[in-house]
C-alpha cells in the first residue's frame, strides 16, 4: 500500500513538471498560474501545493534540462562536434524553455558555470586542469574561469538570439572559442 501511495505521488510530481513545462514553452511564466496547472493535470489545488510551486517547477525544470545536457555529453567526454551539435539540437528543440528560464532565474549563469565545471571536472578528462594552465597560458583558476565563461556566453547569446545559427555551426563556433580540447 505505501509503495502504491509513493508510486502516484511521484506520478503526479511528473504530471505537474511535465505540465508546467508544456504550459512555459506556449506562454510566459508571469502568464501561467496554479488553475492553469491543476486543471490540464486533473488535481485539487492542496495537492498541487504539496508536491509543488512555482520556484520549485522552476528549478526542477532546470534540473530536467541539466540532465538531459548531461546525459549527452557523458557519451562521448571528449566533446567533439557531434556530441556539443547533439547538445545543441536538444537546446534549440526546448530554446523557448531556456530563454524563459534564463530570464527568470537570477542566478542562471552562474549556475551553469558550476554545471560546466561540475561536468568538466567529474568526468574523467586527463590531466584537464594542465591542458587548459599550459593553453591560456594563465593560471589554472583564472584559465578554467576564462573556458567556463566563454562556453556560457556563447550558449546565453545563442539561445536568446533564438538558435538562429545551425547547431552545427554553434558547435563550430564553441570547438574554435574554447582553446581545450581533450586528447
Amino acid at each position: 500500500m505505501k509503495l502504491l501511495c509513493l508510486y502516484k505521488a511521484t506520478i503526479s510530481k511528473q504530471k505537474i513538471v511535465n505540465t508546467f513545462t508544456e504550459l512555459s514553452e506556449e506562454s510566459s511564466l508571469e502568464q501561467i498560474n496554479t488553475t492553469d496547472i491543476i486543471k490540464k493535470v486533473s488535481l485539487s489545488r492542496p495537492t498541487f501545493y504539496y508536491y509543488s510551486n512555482q520556484d520549485n517547477l522552476v528549478e526542477t525544470t532546470l534540473s530536467k534540462i541539466l540532465d538531459k545536457v548531461s546525459s549527452i555529453l557523458q557519451k562521448y567526454m571528449t566533446y567533439q562536434k557531434g556530441v556539443l551539435t547533439e547538445m545543441l539540437r536538444y537546446l534549440k528543440e526546448n530554446h523557448k524553455l531556456c530563454r524563459t528560464l534564463m530570464t527568470h532565474i537570477p542566478n542562471i549563469n552562474e549556475l551553469i558555470c558550476e554545471f560546466i565545471i561540475e561536468t568538466i571536472l567529474n568526468y574523467d578528462i586527463e590531466n584537464v586542469t594542465e591542458l587548459m594552465e599550459r593553453s591560456y597560458h594563465i593560471p589554472v583558476k583564472y584559465s578554467s574561469e576564462v573556458y567556463v565563461i566563454t562556453i556560457v556566453t556563447i550558449l546565453a547569446l545563442w539561445l536568446k538570439e533564438g538558435c538562429i545559427e545551425s547547431p552545427e555551426g554553434t558547435a563550430n563556433t564553441l570547438l574554435e572559442a574554447v582553446i581545450i580540447k581533450a586528447k
